[in-house]
């Protein structure tokens, strides 16, 4: 068998042994080719040297392509350690191209992110996020870490948490990110006021403050005490935040399984 080229040996094979390369086998006539490859650039670009892209051209390479039998273009294969151990054929979209990305080459998760994983975990949201905005601040954007991000800033930074929230951080968890965007767009509207003394009105907006002040349990305290009273309160909408509340801090979290079974008490009674 042909070896391969000196600049593929060097850049691929050679390479691949300290950072994974993705090689795009691809050629000037293929129409699915040129979809893809700006996508494949774009997110090297995003991937700020966690791996790098080679392309390779099959009319100029066509002995290339034999060994590595390529049949159908594009052609993806990801080398580490000077080999191929993985890849896809066609043009993928841009979210399953990030999907495949996440499970072929796994993010190292620094200390900071997972201590910002405990952190949310124990309830402690605005601790989280400011631990979580210093990785955003060292150019970190891993998608897991933008939608944890926002899950812990939304009630303290509604306003940079929902930004947070882009194409990538959404497609990790879609019901998620949707829950994250109604108690950001709830937070960011301007609160009722209050027409005549209530002490039910006072105990809500109490509970909206908590929130934003990164206290969860205390607000989920004072609102379903509300639904308890009355669980069509505000015609519906607390317990639609709630319920947004529950997704964004997740089911099996503590604050979940402690007062969910409270909420559906009051809210199915």
């Amino acid at each position: 068998m042909r070896k391969p080229s000196q600049d593929f040996i060097r850049d691929v094979l050679e390479k691949s042994h300290t950072v994974p390369v993705l090689v795009d086998f691809w050629a000037p006539w293929c129409g699915p080719c040129r979809i893809l490859g700006p996508v494949l650039e774009r997110l090297a670009a995003r991937a700020a040297g966690r791996w790098e892209l080679v392309k390779v051209n099959t009319e100029e390479e066509p002995e290339l392509a034999r060994q590595y039998e390529i049949y159908s273009i594009p052609d993806v294969r990801l080398f580490v350690g000077g080999q191929s151990v993985d890849g896809f054929v066609g043009a993928l979209s841009e979210g399953q191209i990030e999907q495949w990305l996440q499970k072929a080459i796994p993010i190292p998760r620094s200390a900071r992110y997972k201590e910002a994983e405990r952190l949310f975990a124990e309830g402690k949201c605005k601790k989280a996020a400011e631990l979580l905005a210093q990785e955003r601040a060292a150019g970190v954007r891993d998608p897991d870490a933008s939608l944890l991000y926002a899950r812990a800033a939304i009630c303290s930074n509604p306003k940079e948490a929902l930004e947070a929230l882009g194409p990538d951080a959404v497609s990790q968890d879609p019901q998620v990110a949707e829950a994250v965007r109604e108690l950001g767009q709830a937070l960011l509207s301007p609160s009722p006021s209050e027409e005549k003394a209530d002490s039910r009105l006072s105990r809500d907006r109490q509970g909206w403050e908590a929130l934003r002040d990164g206290r969860p349990e205390a607000a989920l305290e004072l609102w379903i005490g509300l639904l308890e009273e009355e669980r069509n309160f505000r015609e519906g909408e607390l317990a639609r935040i709630c319920r947004a509340l529950f997704q964004v801090l997740g089911w099996r979290h503590a604050l979940t399984e402690r007062f969910s079974r409270r909420f559906s008490a009051a809210v199915h009674v």
